[in-house]
């Protein structure tokens, strides 16, 4: 499913998407799964994209097209005016039937885990530098002659968010329209696949490609505020139980782990317990934590902070008495440690998401002597989106005045 021999990624591609080639703990231990890494993943499996190509595309156009050798095609681009842009997802597919074998069909996919209306003049930014390198690329080939024709490029806007889409699919429609001037606007129409306006039975269900709906399913729910109620009333990985044994779809189990836990805004405890539990009926035996980016930063956190408690609870007890002060001042390091442990797994947190914390912060945090209020946080920082709002929820409960303007990181 997810090896790349299916699917050979180019070493540029490489280096700016996440890849199947290495663990996925590996690849986000210092980083979450966000909306886009997580549709960059699934998105660059040739089968998921085959899949979602056949359900997508018109019938008229994918009867001419040879979909299952479609390959990812360079993402990103650059010139003197754009130093660097990148698309979220191409696909490059050959026609079945192809006289001029120069010619292919572009898919050109930007993912929107938001509202934009802007979306697509970014999309014609990607196809117009796809045209400068078809006409070089002919130029090359000594075929760019009067006959010559540019490859089409479909447009496709993917979305999902707490609300239905609203930015228009026309690109003339970004443009400011003065009397007389509209026919002479550039005129193109792009697709729009919106998961937010889409009940559950309108997803593509392709029987080989399970990954592809439960996938798509989650993205819809990712955002619902509903989602402690979805989950108790919908088995979420059903699709995949006949695959449980296969190594690369326990691989994708883990990847489903770390976005749900990542990037859910709406899920409560209870509900984090309840997708754990169908994790673990489905993939028996896959270790999934109960947050996989809170745990690999408080992991290495609470044993600095074991080793800083027993440290200090050792200095106390030798003014204490020694034989006493050692045994009490060890069990105070291991709760010293805990805590302390809970404060670097929130500031890590804070710091890969909004950049270096500010000293006042920290303050706030080592002020804490709650591990349970600690806990609360660190599930605080994995789901809030500013730093802002961080900083409002450590306000609510603790009398340090925090300024928020001393984050310098945008997010």
């Amino acid at each position: 499913m997810i090896t790349n021999n299916q699917n050979p990624v180019s070493p540029e591609l490489q280096e700016i998407v996440p890849t199947w080639d290495k663990p996925i703990e590996e690849q986000f231990a210092t980083t979450p799964v966000t909306h886009d890494t997580f549709f960059e993943l699934v998105f660059q499996l040739k089968k998921v994209a085959c899949a979602f190509l056949a359900f997508l595309l018109p019938i008229v156009l994918r009867n001419q097209l040879d979909i299952p050798n479609l390959k990812i095609s360079v993402r990103r681009f650059r010139d003197e005016n754009f130093q660097e842009a990148r698309a979220d997802m191409i696909y490059e597919i050959p026609l079945k039937e192809n006289p001029k074998k120069y010619v292919k069909i572009y898919i050109v996919i930007e993912h929107k885990s938001y509202d934009d209306s802007h979306t697509m003049s970014q999309l014609f930014n990607y196809e117009a530098q796809i045209i400068i390198a078809e006409i070089d690329s002919a130029k090359k080939k000594g075929i760019y002659t009067k006959d010559f024709k540019l490859s089409p490029i479909i447009l496709v806007i993917f979305h999902h968010g707490e609300g239905i889409y609203t930015g228009s699919v026309e690109l003339a429609d970004e443009f400011e329209e003065i009397n007389g001037t509209r026919e002479f606007t550039i005129k193109q129409k792009g697709i729009i696949f919106d998961l937010s306006s889409k009940d559950k039975k309108e997803l593509p269900h392709d029987p080989n490609v399970p990954e592809l709906y439960v996938a798509l399913r989650i993205m819809q729910v990712i955002m619902s505020k509903n989602i402690d109620e979805i989950l108790c009333e919908e088995d979420l990985l059903e699709e995949l139980k006949p695959y449980t044994e296969n190594p690369e779809y326990r691989k994708f189990a883990r990847l489903l782990a770390c976005y749900v836990f990542d990037s859910n805004r709406h899920l409560t405890p209870e509900g984090e317990k309840q997708f754990n539990r169908q994790l673990q009926k489905t993939f028996k035996g896959v270790k999934i934590m109960w947050s996989p980016l809170a745990e690999r930063y408080m992991a290495p956190g609470i044993e600095v902070g074991i080793t800083k408690g027993i440290t200090q609870g050792i200095a106390q007890g030798i003014t204490q008495g020694i034989t006493q002060g050692i045994t009490q001042g060890i069990a105070q390091g291991i709760a010293q440690g805990e805590l302390i442990g809970r404060i670097e797994a929130v500031i890590s947190i804070l710091d890969v998401k909004f950049g270096e914390v500010s000293e006042t912060v920290r303050d706030s945090l080592h002020a804490i002597t709650d591990i349970n209020r600690l806990q609360e946080l660190v599930r605080f920082a994995t789901k809030c989106d500013t730093f802002e709002e961080f900083c409002k929820e450590l306000e609510s409960k603790d009398t340090t005045i925090i300024d928020t303007n001393s984050n310098s990181a945008e997010l």
